[in-house]
């Protein structure tokens, strides 16, 4: 594609040198670059393992060396002579525009479902999958990784970059994906990795406090997700919960038709008649096309909340309340989300990635309403991020657990000693319910070896992550294959 047609995306740019080129890739890591690609300069920052690398200005060299014959900046610097330089203000939006615009649009060729929100994202984003899938070839894209009509596929963020996302979109359209449903994360909308992508229905299922590590303040992190809602075209739908206190302002900040869903307060979809069980949810789902009652697999009220959005989604798709109830009443399994271990055991072992006060009141909650004879609790929180939201996770698990243990996270490079100490400012008294594991392993296996009939350990925080980053290395780890291997040890499995 030539060069002039591509910069024809951006709005403002100054551009030196020809633009009558031929670009045969656009890309912004500097090891990816081939001769007769544009090299976009951005910071590379990947959500999945929390990597952060220098400036992408400081490789323009490199990927000139490596063959890039034009190089795409957001400040204006010397480069070699020959190559065409472009310098705009913001080379992240740049690189979403004119990533689509190479890739010839394929999202357009699809019906776009995107789900934003602190938590549920996931799970609702699954369930939208089980609903439509029914009837279409449906894609996923989501934190865990991205599905093409039910092949799996491993993705390196939530919300992959500009010219990733573009290839996925891409790999969509070839495999005859006609609905294409993926989680809209605030670090993707912060990076502009969605910009230029039009969603037919987007969903938003709650704003508690999360990365404001990155993001600073509650108020500019939901801004963040108020700026992806006012994206959405008059003619689309946004979905919102009515029963968050945040409802408001999304309410005012969606351009198109606003469908909402909720249990406590009056909502156009709602859950009413409410049983939760130990082997699922049963519920009347009330709709402006009739009411149906729903006898889902999936455990909690939290995840009531997440099937009311997704179905809620569905709706302006067209899709029947019989296609929606066999959808909802799949076994929709969602790696590291309210993820039993079941060996036969007669004690429950739950791992979630709750990680945030609220996702953990939710999923403790769900626990209990299980009705377990006591409610074990294995927890951490991340270092080198908020350090505010450690004690009220905290004061959370220690409402609400009979037991808990405090463990390792991600640690990453601070200090794990300071981590649990912020951690034991939330807890209220020295009651001895609670101690300190730094070993996550060990702190699993106490757990799991502590549990008695009828008990329910929730081991929470990392969910599906596969890996623990300790200082400057990264082990593999993953919570249920740990969790399974202490169960079946027990029980003499191993």
């Amino acid at each position: 594609m030539k060069l002039d047609q591509l910069l024809a995306t951006l709005p403002e740019k100054e551009v030196s040198g020809t633009t009558d080129l031929d670009i045969r890739g656009v890309v912004y890591d500097p090891l990816r670059v081939k001769p007769g690609f544009l090299y976009v300069a951005i910071n590379i920052y990947t959500q999945l393992d929390k990597i952060e690398l220098p400036d992408g200005h400081e490789f323009v060299d490199k990927a000139i060396e490596a063959g890039a014959t034009a190089v795409l900046l957001d400040h204006d610097m010397p480069v070699a002579d020959g190559i065409t330089k472009i310098v705009v203000s913001d080379s992240r939006r740049a690189l979403a525009l004119i990533a689509g615009e190479f890739h010839g649009h394929p999202s357009r060729k699809m019906k776009l479902i995107g789900v934003t929100g602190t938590n549920g994202k996931t799970t609702t984003a699954h369930v939208v999958e089980a609903i439509l899938i029914e009837r279409h070839r449906v894609g996923l894209i989501g934190t865990l990784y991205y599905r093409v009509a039910g092949e799996i596929r491993k993705s390196k963020d939530t919300t992959p970059e500009p010219p990733d996302l573009q290839e996925i979109f891409q790999d969509m359209v070839a495999a005859n994906c006609s609905h294409l449903v993926m989680e809209v994360s605030s670090h993707g909308v912060d990076f502009h990795r969605v910009d230029g992508v039009d969603y037919e229905v987007g969903g938003w299922t709650n704003l508690t406090q999360d990365h404001l590590d990155y993001h600073g303040t509650m108020e500019a992190y939901m801004e963040c997700k108020l700026r992806w809602v006012r994206t959405l075209a008059p003619d689309k739908t946004m979905v919102v919960n009515v029963d968050d206190p945040a409802v408001e302002h999304f309410r005012e900040a969606a351009n198109c038709h606003v469908l909402s869903y909720g249990i406590e307060n009056p909502a156009d979809v709602m859950a009413k008649d409410i049983e939760l069980s130990g082997a699922g949810s049963k519920f009347t789902l009330v709709t402006p096309q009739g009411e149906i009652v729903i006898n889902a697999k999936l455990r909690g009220q939290f995840n009531v909340y997440n099937m009311l959005c997704g179905a809620a989604m569905c709706l302006p798709l067209g899709v029947d309340l019989e296609t929606i109830r066999a959808g909802l009443e799949k076994p929709i399994i969602v790696f590291g989300r309210f993820h039993p271990i079941e060996r036969g055991q007669d004690f429950a072992v739950i791992i979630d990635y709750a990680h945030t006060p609220d996702g953990l009141v939710k999923v403790l909650d769900a626990a209990r309403a299980t009705n377990p004879r006591r409610l074990i609790t294995v927890f951490g929180c991340g270092g080198d991020r908020d350090r505010s939201k450690r004690p009220k996770m905290a004061k959370v698990v220690d409402e609400k657990s009979d037991y808990f243990i405090i463990t390792d996270d991600n640690p990453r490079t601070e200090d794990p000693n300071r981590i649990v100490t912020d951690i034991l400012a939330g807890v209220s008294s020295d009651d001895g319910r609670c101690e300190v594991i730094h070993d996550r392993a060990k702190a699993i296996e106490r757990a799991v070896n502590m549990a008695e009939t009828g008990d329910m350990v929730v081991i929470a925080g990392k969910g599906h992550e596969t890996t623990q980053t300790l200082k400057t290395t990264t082990l593999e780890f993953n919570d249920v294959h740990v969790a399974d291997g202490f169960v079946a040890k027990r029980l003499g499995q191993a």
